[in-house]
């Protein structure tokens, strides 16, 4: 039995959700925002029980539910959403037999380190730093050429390196915190989902058609599903050796297009992406990865 846990208003959950029943998968669900399910896990006798009723499922697909945070900042909201995804998760943690995503997954939330090590597994990656010195970056900017900023733990928006040195606040010539500054790539720009492990992994590959910098402020930014032989194999190879070092099973990857070479250059991997509407363009390619891999079909 596949149990299938979130957010009620997550999309993404419930795009997974939807397929789960279209392909009349043996799976169960908890969802959790207007409704408030029952859950105790029973330490002494090792039993989840789900609105009263014991349950051993052989597979979980859960996301950490960050919807409700968004549209509501106190912070019972946030400590809810955590505390119910740290009670699945722990009890996912302590039963290894049964299949997640990301179960192995190693060091796969720290971006710079992520990015060293795309490095070092053979993907291009773009001219980058860190840094809070910021006289001796605006110093250097002319040489340097294009550049963009975005904060080193992600959540933001990238933005042109430009409103970074006109809106930050510098003590000593250095702002208060370190961000990446990194060579301004172009379109086309394209995110490639991984599902699985080693050679069975299944990629599912998608072009993201913006003018913005960030397409994640672009309102009519356009997604199209593309067949992977149409991407560069590099990267895809790639991504697949990023994958294997981080023992990830699962995560999206953006690559962006290098000005100059014309070749796709990576920029970050995400382990619990949204996918929701990369569902809808490709008739569930990503939903259908995700299902396969839990359920070992």
């Amino acid at each position: 039995m596949l149990l299938i846990a979130g957010g009620d208003a997550d999309f993404n959950t419930l795009s997974v959700l939807r397929r789960m029943r279209q392909r009349g998968v043996d799976g169960a669900e908890l969802l959790v925002g207007a409704a408030n399910p029952g859950l105790t896990w029973n330490f002494e006798l090792d039993e989840l029980r789900l609105d009263g009723q014991a349950v051993r499922p052989d597979a979980v697909f859960l996301r950490y539910d960050v919807f409700p945070s968004l549209a509501d900042p106190r912070p019972q909201v946030a400590f809810r959403a955590q505390a119910w995804f740290g009670a699945l998760h722990g009890w996912l943690l302590a039963h290894p037999g049964v299949a997640m995503l990301n179960r192995r997954a190693n060091g796969s939330a720290n971006k710079p380190y992520i990015l060293h090590l795309a490095k070092a597994v053979g993907l291009r990656i773009p001219f980058t730093l860190v840094t809070n010195e910021i006289d001796a970056l605006e110093a250097d900017a002319g040489r340097l050429g294009p550049l963009i900023a975005k904060p080193v733990p992600g959540g933001g928006f990238a933005q042109g390196v430009d409103e970074l040195l006109a809106g930050t606040e510098r003590r000593d010539g250095r702002s208060a915190a370190p961000a990446f500054v990194q060579g301004r790539l172009v379109a086309p720009e394209v995110r490639v989902y991984g599902v699985g492990q080693g050679k069975t992994r299944r990629f599912v590959a998608f072009r993201v058609e913006s003018g913005a910098l960030d397409y994640r402020t672009d309102a009519d930014a356009r997604v199209v599903h593309l067949p992977l032989q149409e991407v560069d194999a590099d990267a895809v190879e790639g991504l697949g050796r990023l994958m294997d070092a981080l023992e990830m099973d699962y995560g999206a990857a953006d690559f962006k297009t290098c000005p100059h070479t014309g070749r796709l250059t990576f920029l970050e991997i995400n382990s619990g992406p949204m996918f929701a509407a990369f569902d809808e363009v490709s008739g569930f390619a990503v939903s259908d990865a995700i299902l396969d891999f839990l359920t070992g079909t």
